[in-house]
């Protein structure tokens, strides 16, 4: 599936953010792959999301599913331990 199909899928289904963070492992993870995806399909596409980009990204997981939102930092150091990049 292409990256803008899956973006796509995984934000209009219903249980699309739940299975994410199922299948990721865990906020951090699910909130890179989907960070990352944004970067990919972004105007100025990149392949390693920033700090910022993958809080906004769990912020918007967090609010969907009901979670609470760890600080920039620990979701860096997260993303890091699992060998995902993040600038």
């Amino acid at each position: 599936m292409l990256t803008t199909e899956w973006l796509l899928d995984v934000t209009r289904r219903r249980n699309g953010f739940a299975e994410l963070v199922q299948t990721e492992g865990g906020l951090a993870p699910a909130a890179w792959r989907l960070a990352e995806a944004r970067c990919r399909t972004s105007h100025v596409s990149t392949a390693v999301p920033s700090r910022t980009e993958v809080r906004a990204a769990a912020r918007q997981l967090a609010e969907r599913l009901g979670l609470s939102v760890p600080s920039s930092g620990t979701l860096a150091a997260d993303c890091e331990r699992r060998g995902l990049l993040v600038i």
